[in-house]
């Protein structure tokens, strides 16, 4: 039986939503989350590549829009993007499948160690959607989740201002147990954190533990991610405000 019984690739977004509105059919991006599960299955794959979907611009007023197919790569060597974004794709996935991730797929996958996820939350992201739901915040749509028949076409990030990072793992090349990411503007600082949830999550700097129920694993328990998320988010404040 094949990974997928049928394969869609519509020209325009309204075949696109027309083609997703079936419960079966999923978007296809890059396809590294829908080729990494290799058991067979029932599922239409709904292709977006001929949906010009691929392009990160100056969106006006000084922010960046990112298309939902650009992919981690792309990310990685915008220069309209901050240094410590561009590094954060770069660590995401290795560079054979940087080149085929896409930001949509990241962004509808919401993976609770994403260090990029969580930099795009510290920066204001905006979701732009296509189909039944409205455009929301990225921390909107991760607590809602998103509906069916709703696909991902754009984020809009805001790249001003000074960051700063900190993160720790069993060892440096490991995915973070839990990391912080931290962006100053204004007198403002927005932090987000991994690890500590279903998602990354943006935190109080005064009380970041507030509200978090980390599930503990192999890695580390819920009260050694609670300790990271406290003693990483004032690593992060010292570097903000040396």
């Amino acid at each position: 039986m094949p990974l997928v019984t049928a394969y869609h690739r519509p020209s325009t977004l309204d075949e696109a939503l027309d083609l997703l509105s079936s419960p079966e059919r999923v978007a296809l991006g890059g396809g590294t989350t829908l080729n990494a599960d290799r058991e067979p299955s029932d599922l239409e794959a709904v292709d977006l590549q001929s949906l010009g979907l691929d392009a990160i611009t100056d969106a006006g007023d000084g922010l960046v829009r990112i298309g939902a197919t650009a992919t981690l790569d792309a990310v990685r060597r915008c220069e309209l993007l901050p240094d410590s974004l561009r590094e954060l794709a770069r660590l995401e996935q290795p560079s054979t499948l940087r080149t085929l991730a896409t930001v949509g797929g990241l962004v509808a996958r919401t993976s609770a160690e994403s260090l990029l996820l969580a930099g795009l939350l510290a920066h204001d992201t905006r979701v732009e959607l296509a189909g039944p739901a409205p455009d929301c915040s990225l921390a909107e749509l991760f607590a809602a989740g998103l509906s069916r028949g709703s696909l991902i076409t754009a984020v809009t990030v805001d790249p001003s201002g000074s960051t700063a990072t900190a993160r720790t793992g069993r060892t440096p090349a490991d995915v973070p147990i839990v990391a912080a990411y931290g962006r100053r503007i204004e007198g403002f600082v927005a932090m987000a954190l991994t690890g500590v949830g279903v998602h990354p999550v943006l935190v109080d700097v005064h009380d970041p533990t507030a509200g978090l129920e980390p599930a503990g694993d192999f890695r580390g328990s819920r009260e050694y991610r609670l300790h990271l998320a406290g003693t990483l988010t004032a690593r992060v404040m010292q570097e903000l405000y040396p």
